[in-house]
């Protein structure tokens, strides 16, 4: 599902507000409750999965250009090398694309962590 699918389908109901305010980080109307809400920690990018809902093979904001320089350097959403791939590579920029997708260094538009291009370069331990 693509994100502004996603944004339609969450704005058909009153509790698509809450969702929605929560996930850009704002609180979610209050309700009267005889109970304190346990409190849960605050969610933090990782470094292999974005966002649930985040459609990170979305490159429709990309020129033409930024297309074939992605193509240059051999990128492919899933690495055919057990051991390299974006999560290891020392190029890869954690949650910097919209929808926290992960980016990289040396081309623009969103990255999967499963990723590979021949630019591939261990990332220091």
């Amino acid at each position: 599902m693509n994100r502004k699918n996603f944004l339609k389908s969450m704005a058909l109901g009153a509790a698509s507000t809450s969702i929605l305010v929560a996930a850009c980080g704002g609180d979610a109307p209050k309700t009267e409750t005889t109970t304190a809400p346990a409190e849960t920690p605050a969610a933090v990018p990782t470094e292999t999965a974005p966002a649930a809902t985040a459609d990170c093979t979305d490159l429709s904001g990309l020129s033409e250009a930024e297309r074939k320089q992605r193509e240059s350097v051999g990128y492919v959403n899933a690495s055919t090398e057990a051991d390299k791939n974006c999560t290891n590579c020392r190029f890869m920029q954690v949650g910097t694309q919209p929808n926290g997708c992960n980016g990289c260094q040396l081309f623009k538009g969103p990255i999967v962590p499963e990723g590979y291009c021949k630019s591939w370069f261990k990332k220091d331990a």
